[in-house]
């Protein structure tokens, strides 16, 4: 096993959201402009369940997001136990703060439960689900959990509640390896001695399966799940939905069979992925008549733009006229900027003042051709550099400029932040 599977902090991007309740510990890989993926663990466990995989994912240009439940993992809890529906609700205003519109979601165990009804409540931002086992229980089951299950423990100066915790997981999961065990012990402990409390919510809680009906669903988990004995319940709750089993794998098969997961969770998404396409809503347009080409004029409908253009190679002293590439780096510069301000509005946070700066190179390719090459100089000395460099990500995903040239022309951004 990896030496990233067995703790806590792994190689993926990690970082912090502020909500109305605390601080949302995520990690994050890939692309920010691909299909956005998120996904919600089971309890009482965290976001490192994914780590292992979140490289796999990331390289099949997945925007792959793993959240920290609140009070679980390096997320802060809530004031008081949630039900589901405000785990589900808190998602929602994650995914907010995340800059994420559509969503691919995958939940496992408890994390199924909080993902199945944070689609109830938002089915039109959800394009497919992946459900790593749910625990569709009957009205019996969820009486007798609720009775005795994960009962807590209680510190002791000798240690013993360390074997509590121990001994539970490994009934839970005979097979996992050591280092598994105690990357787990550290959840649990992180969570504190009341460790059952989203279980409780989940025993409370009755998943409306009906209210899923169409939404692109895949069932996946490791054969040796404990919860691939609900597969017959589960199935006829979702009939259309592939039922995947990964032979051998456990609870952890991110973990343990890290690129099968991933390529069956990149399949499923990516084939689900053209939904997330918006159709094209005009709300401005601009136009720009221009005459003598590079050596011309460029004119505007409104009057407010009446340039010269001249010919770099030819500009003399004192010559006031533009040239297109020059015209673009405005153009860009100021759209990026704009575009800061909705990512700072979507994270919650001020970057303070900002300016930015574009140089757009004209050059040729193999073959002849022209084209060009543009650098994005980002300054913000107020803000700090780790959420600017944040900022800057999402904004990519947002100014209408990067979209437009993704994947056509050279991009290098430089950030540069405060202390």
């Amino acid at each position: 096993m990896s030496a990233h599977a067995t703790h806590l902090r792994g190689t993926a991007h990690r970082g912090y959201l502020e909500l109305p309740w605390g601080q949302v510990h995520y990690r994050r890989s890939g692309d920010t402009a691909g299909p956005a993926l998120v996904l919600v663990h089971q309890s009482p466990l965290s976001s490192a369940t994914y780590e292992p995989a979140m490289a796999a994912l990331g390289a099949h240009g997945l925007n792959t997001v793993a959240i920290d439940i609140p009070g679980f993992g390096m997320s802060d809890a809530a004031p008081a136990p949630w039900s589901i529906p405000e785990y589900a609700a808190a998602l929602w205003q994650i995914t907010d703060a995340l800059g994420l519109d559509r969503i691919h979601l995958l939940g496992q165990h408890t994390g199924a439960i909080i993902a199945a009804e944070a689609t109830r409540l938002r089915r039109d931002r959800v394009l497919s689900l992946v459900f790593q086992g749910i625990p569709l229980y009957s009205d019996e089951e969820r009486a007798e959990k609720a009775a005795g299950y994960a009962p807590g423990y209680r510190p002791a100066l000798d240690g013993s509640h360390l074997q509590v915790a121990w001994n539970r997981v490994r009934w839970l999961y005979p097979t996992i390896s050591a280092e598994s065990c105690s990357r787990q012990i550290a959840e649990y402990l992180s969570v504190g001695p009341d460790y059952g409390v989203a279980y409780r919510a989940v025993f409370a809680h009755r998943t409306d399966t009906d209210a899923l009906k169409g939404v692109p669903t895949l069932l996946l988990h490791g054969s040796e799940d404990v919860l691939d004995r609900m597969n017959d319940v589960v199935t006829a709750a979702f009939p259309d939905a592939p039922l995947v089993r990964v032979e051998g794998g456990t609870d952890f098969v991110a973990e343990e069979r890290p690129q099968e997961f991933a390529d069956a969770v990149a399949a499923h998404v990516l084939a689900h992925a053209a939904a997330a396409e918006p159709s094209f809503k005009p709300v401005f347009t601009a136009v720009v008549e221009v005459s003598g080409g590079r050596a011309g004029r460029a004119r505007s409908r409104t009057g407010s733009l009446d340039v010269a253009l001249t010919r770099p190679a030819e500009r003399a002293g004192g010559d006031t006229g533009t040239d297109p590439e020059e015209l673009f780096a405005a153009g860009y510069a100021a759209c990026f900027g704009g575009a800061l301000g909705v990512a700072e509005r979507r994270r919650r946070v001020t970057a303070g003042p900002v300016t930015v700066t574009a140089s757009v190179t004209l050059g040729t390719v193999p073959g002849g051709a022209y084209a060009i090459a543009v650098r994005l100089s980002v300054t913000a000395p107020e803000c700090p550099q780790e959420t600017l460099e944040e900022l800057v990500a999402l904004t990519h995903t947002i100014c209408p400029y990067s979209n437009a040239v993704r994947g056509n022309i050279e991009v290098i951004t430089e950030v540069a932040g405060g202390s």
